[in-house]
């Protein structure tokens, strides 16, 4: 899809400030100096062709008491095909990659409790064809900023990391409700926020003001657009994975997280057969835009034991779904 002038300037917006307003396209039009109409149909189109793949609320799974981890799977090539499809099934899985490396299959896990998600590993290490899956639940997260900016105009985003809490807390059923209703797509509709309410059994002003509740206390890391990172000219994702001395390693994430290339910093358990405890998501136009950055990081952060494994397929990318079980409250 061509873009052109107002539509990037339409996503750089609306990737850090969808406006939180009963009349959001209203305030995005007045931003962009159109009509609302005009604001609205450019958004509609660009979730309808893909560029956007959706738009609303990103949640801390944590914050809600989920049970998070990044899997990889060593699976044979001829299996592959069936182990990625079957993990698919899950709908615990909302990310699924294959990666260029012997561990070739990478997903990850948001599950309702620990016992879930373990019991999930355990069944997709028992499909013929898995070799071995391991589990790198982070310990610490230096840095969660997807932004991908698609124009040259001065757009007045936030400058700041997505927030994450990172403890759990308790929520009233109704608020569970109000959760379950953010966290599927949103409605392409003039007054969105109006027709969550509606569904949700409570006041606009009410949702209003629990989004912006969650956004300062961390329950949601942001509000916005997520934008399709190929759609957007950025091609090329190499995921980089590093080994750093444990006594290292709050340092070394932090430096990492300075690099605006970097959208994901974590540290993550290790293993005996995966010793890289450092992970940094590095994006780019081409691969060797990516290793070129790989490069300049290990530079600044001395550290020569680091890998970069580039998805060479999406099996699958969905936004999480919380609170099923308050379907019914």
């Amino acid at each position: 899809m061509n873009l052109d002038a107002l539509d990037r300037q339409l996503l750089d917006i609306a990737q850090e400030r969808f406006p939180l307003d009963a009349a959001p396209f209203a305030a995005l039009a007045k931003q962009m100096g159109v009509a609302e109409a005009e604001a609205f149909e450019r958004m509609r189109r660009l979730v309808l062709d893909g560029v956007v793949r959706e738009y609303g609320a990103v949640f801390d799974a944590v914050r809600l008491g989920y049970a998070t981890t990044l899997c990889a799977a060593q699976v044979s090539t001829d299996a592959v095909e069936s182990v990625a499809s079957r993990i698919n099934g899950f709908s615990e899985v909302t990310h699924n990659y294959l990666r260029s490396h012997t561990f070739n299959i990478w997903f990850t896990l948001i599950a309702r409790t620990q016992e879930r998600a373990e019991g999930i590993l355990e069944a997709i290490r028992a499909m013929d064809g898995v070799i071995q899956a391991l589990s790198f639940p982070s310990k610490r997260v230096f840095k969660i900023r997807v932004f991908f900016q698609t124009s040259d105009v001065n757009t007045p985003v936030m400058a700041a990391p997505e927030r994450c809490a990172r403890t759990s807390r308790a929520f009233t059923p109704e608020e569970r409700r109000v959760i379950r209703m953010l966290s599927e797509p949103m409605p392409l509709a003039l007054h969105p926020f109006e027709e969550i309410a509606r569904k949700a059994g409570i006041a606009e002003a009410q949702v209003l003001a629990l989004i912006r509740e969650w956004l300062e206390d961390g329950t949601m890391r942001r509000f916005g657009a997520r934008v399709a990172h190929r759609a957007a000219g950025f091609a090329a994702n190499g995921m980089s994975v590093w080994l750093a001395p444990e006594e290292r390693i709050e340092d070394t994430g932090q430096l990492m997280a300075q690099f605006p290339e970097v959208s994901h910093c974590y540290s993550r358990a290790s293993h005996p057969a995966w010793p890289y405890n450092l992970y940094a998501m590095i994006h780019g136009a081409k691969e060797e835009e990516v290793r070129n950055t790989a490069r300049r990081i290990s530079q600044a952060v001395r550290l020569d034991a680091y890998e970069v494994l580039f998805s060479t397929r999406e099996f699958k990318k969905t936004a999480p779904r919380y609170f099923v079980d308050a379907e019914g409250e």
